[in-house]
């Protein structure tokens, strides 16, 4: 497939970012004349791209979207992932079940779905995820890894890790892994992430992984609901963030661990990169399991991705799935 002219434009711009393009050498490229090649340069300014331009050095990138550009995301990839297919969208009711529609429908997996808005996010047990301000990234990946249901016990945990891990690379910044899903600094959530599955003959036919992620405060600040316990990475950071270089470097990493995942290359990795971002390893908890509470100190996960809890008595429990918060001293 032919690649657009604007794309074009781009991927000679970004070849080397602090140089410059002549309009020369783009209409010689494009085969169009200068005054063609300016039209779409306008295009791209009506996207959010700013140019610097000069007298007989040409034009080069002065200032990239502040929002998602899907040209932008493509050509930062990798190469190994430019052949990746995903779309922005500018709302959805959720990005989670779109994916889960389209894997219905037969489209080649992987793939994944950004959304500017969601009108109906959600996460654990159903509830209600904040996803109307634009400063946040919402996505979805639809995978087709026909593996046993067994196989992917840990699925949601070593992935979560390593978004945690690239979070960390990427903004320089601190964060914690909250069993079993929640991206936590200093207690306070910048991110959650929500794994559903379609069995089929004993096999995960479709799995849709969902991540959303507080990348900026939002300009009109959080709603008062959740103000005193959501963060975005660029409060953290105190630098605001680029949206499409961590939705490139997330798109990576995410396409990466889930193939190791698959191969089962990650059994090497696991346990060490989650002891270094577990939250609650150590620490004093409540945990609410169906009608059950239960008070202990989290020794950490098993194997099978399970938490390890030793209550009051000394005896260390186990538990695939509840609600868990810290202890006050």
């Amino acid at each position: 497939m032919r690649e657009s002219t604007e794309k074009v434009i781009l991927s000679e711009m970004l070849i080397d970012e602090q140089g410059w393009v002549s309009g020369t050498q783009l209409a010689t490229k494009l085969k169009l004349s200068r005054v063609a090649v300016w039209n779409h340069m306008e295009k791209l300014r009506a996207q959010g791209f700013e140019f610097e331009s000069r007298r007989s050095l040409g034009y080069r990138i002065k200032t990239k979207p502040q929002h998602l550009n899907a040209g932008l995301i493509q050509l930062s990839l990798k190469a190994k992932h430019r052949k990746f297919s995903f779309d922005i969208l500018d709302e959805i009711d959720s990005t989670n079940d779109e994916v889960s529609r389209q894997l219905a429908s037969g489209r080649t997996a992987p793939f994944a779905l950004f959304a500017r808005r969601q009108t109906k996010g959600r996460g654990r047990f159903g509830r209600t995820w904040y996803s109307t301000s634009e400063t946040n990234i919402y996505v979805s990946f639809g995978f087709r890894p026909m593996l046993t249901p067994d196989r992917m016990q840990t699925f949601t945990l070593w992935m979560g890790v390593n978004i945690c891990d690239l979070i960390a690379k990427v903004t320089q910044t601190s964060p914690q892994i909250k069993w079993p899903n929640d991206l936590v600094f200093q207690g306070k959530k910048a991110g959650g992430i929500l794994t559903e599955a379609r069995v089929d003959a004993d096999q995960i036919r479709d799995l849709v992984f969902g991540l959303g992620i507080n990348v900026n405060k939002p300009s009109t600040g959080w709603p008062s609901d959740i103000a005193n316990r959501a963060v975005s990475l660029g409060e953290v950071a105190a630098v605001a963030v680029d949206f499409n270089r961590l939705a490139t470097a997330l798109s990576e990493r995410i396409l990466e661990s889930y193939a190791a995942f698959c191969d089962g290359t990650h059994l090497a990795t696991f346990a060490d990169l989650w002891n270094c971002y577990d939250m609650l390893r150590g620490k004093k908890v409540t945990l609410i399991e169906a009608d059950r509470q239960i008070m202990g100190m989290v020794l950490g996960i098993d194997d099978h991705g399970a938490l390890l809890l030793r209550d009051s008595g000394g005896k260390t429990q186990r538990f695939r799935a509840g609600e868990v918060t810290i202890k006050k001293d």
